[in-house]
Order: structure tokens, then sequence, then C-alpha cells
């Protein structure tokens, strides 16, 4: 004889069951988002102004070709800048640093945008598949050296 009160009971043990865990899911996705990729008390030194400099120097930068400007966002007190790439450097992490500060980092003709950031760091990240894995840099503000 079959238990149909024995198989209702494993179903609604089984949703319950996936509906704690999709839970326990979106609190760990939103947790992780949060702690990794959303930004931080705004300051006057990162508004939102400020981000749109920074975006417009990279998106400027990135026209055409393979590698793609991602966004900027605040973190943790600093500004972090996002490039995707579609291979991963053939390059020590050191080399890839210098290369990034040299060549990546917006140059010193980007006045306005390198007073708005003032004190803010700038930090330039690469990645090929997610943002959390990257090869990143801290890019020297002309501005502040010049002070």
């Amino acid at each position: 004889m079959f238990n149909c009160q024995f198989v209702l009971h494993r179903g609604a043990i089984l949703f319950i069951s996936l509906f704690m865990l999709g839970g326990c899911l979106q609190h760990h996705e939103r947790y992780y988002f949060a702690e990794n990729f959303a930004s931080a008390e705004p300051s006057i030194a990162a508004s939102d102004n400020t981000i749109k400099l920074v975006n417009s120097a990279f998106y400027q930068a990135f026209i055409g070709g393979a590698w793609r400007y991602k966004g900027a966002v605040r973190s943790n007190g600093r500004i972090n800048a996002y490039i995707q790439i579609p291979d991963p450097l053939n390059m020590t992490e050191a080399a890839q640093q210098d290369y990034l500060k040299q060549a990546i980092c917006p140059s010193s003709n980007h006045h306005k945008m390198w007073q708005e950031i003032k004190g803010t760091t700038l930090a330039v990240h690469v990645y090929t598949n997610t943002r959390s894995h990257t090869t990143f840099a801290y890019c020297d503000n002309p501005a502040a050296e010049s002070v």
C-alpha cells in the first residue's frame, strides 16, 4: 500500500529545505556584494561627479579594441576602476602593476579629474572572467605630487 502522507511529508521537508537554502544563498550574495563592490559612504573627494569624471577618462581610452571598461565604484575609501580583458596578461604581477600604472592610469592631462579626486586613492583593476580575481595597481595622482 502506498502512503500518501509520507510522500507529502517528504515533499514538504524538501520544499522547506530548498526555501531555507535559497534564503541563505541570497543573504550570502547580498553580504558578499556589499563587502566587495558596494559604494562606501560618499565623501567630498569621491562624489558622484568624481566617479563620472573617472568613468569619462577611462571610457575615452577604451573605445574599440578587446579591452572593455566596466565602470568605477567607491569602496573602502578608494575609487576602483574595472577593466575586463580577454586574456590574462603574460607578465609577472609586479610587471602587470607597473604596466597598469604607466599605460592604463589616466594621464596628467585629466586635470579636472585628478583635482576632483584629491586625497582619494584611484585603483585600476584588470580581470578576465570575474571581478573577484583582479590584478590592480594604485594610480599616482599628479595633482597631489605638485602640491
